[in-house]
C-alpha cells in the first residue's frame, strides 16, 4: 500500500528540494536547523525530501541561509531561485569603500582582465576547454565582477560624500 505523503514533484521543485538540503546539511542536519528554526526534526525532513509537499517558510531559509556564510553553495536557496529568475548572484565587496581607492582598483581591474584574457587563449590553445580550463576562467571572471564591484561602491560613496 502506498503512503498517500508521498507525491511526484517537478523536476524543478525537486531542485529546491536539493536546494533545501544543501542548507539543510550546511547548518549542521535536520536536528540542528530545525532547533533553530523551532521546528520538529521531521518537518525539517520533510521539507527536504523530494517526494515529500512540505517546504521551508521563507523567513525559516532566511534565517538558515544567513547563519551559513561561508560554507560550499551558500546561499543555496536564493542562489537557485535567482539562476531561475536569469540573475547571477556575486559576492559585494566586504571592505568598506573610502572614495579613495579608485585607482588602486583599476590598476587591479586592469590586471585581472589580463588574467581573464590569458585563461581564455590558454583554453582555447588546442581548441577544446576542459572542465578545469572552464573553472579557471570562471575564477577569472568572478575576480573581475568582484573589483567592478568595489569600483562601483568606490564609485557610489564618492557620489554620498558629495551629497549626491
Amino acid at each position: 500500500m502506498s503512503d498517500v505523503r508521498y507525491v511526484t514533484l517537478s523536476v524543478e521543485d525537486q531542485e529546491l528540494k536539493t536546494a533545501c538540503g544543501q542548507l539543510v546539511r550546511a547548518y549542521g542536519g535536520q536536528e540542528a536547523a530545525g532547533e533553530r528554526i523551532q521546528r520538529p526534526q521531521q518537518h525539517v525532513s520533510a521539507c527536504c525530501h523530494k517526494r515529500r509537499d512540505k517546504w521551508l517558510r521563507i523567513d525559516e531559509v532566511a534565517t538558515l541561509e544567513s547563519e551559513t556564510v561561508g560554507h560550499a553553495g551558500h546561499p543555496h536557496v536564493t542562489h537557485l531561485l535567482a539562476r531561475r529568475g536569469g540573475f547571477e548572484l556575486v559576492p559585494t565587496p566586504t571592505i568598506p569603500a573610502t572614495g579613495r581607492d579608485l585607482l588602486i582598483l583599476f590598476a587591479r581591474q586592469s590586471k585581472q582582465t589580463s588574467d581573464l584574457a590569458e585563461a581564455v587563449l590558454d583554453a582555447h590553445a588546442d581548441g577544446i576547454v576542459t572542465a578545469d580550463e572552464a573553472a579557471d576562467i570562471e575564477a577569472a571572471a568572478d575576480e573581475v565582477i568582484a573589483t567592478a564591484l568595489a569600483m562601483r561602491a568606490e564609485a557610489r560613496m564618492i557620489r554620498r560624500e558629495a551629497g549626491q
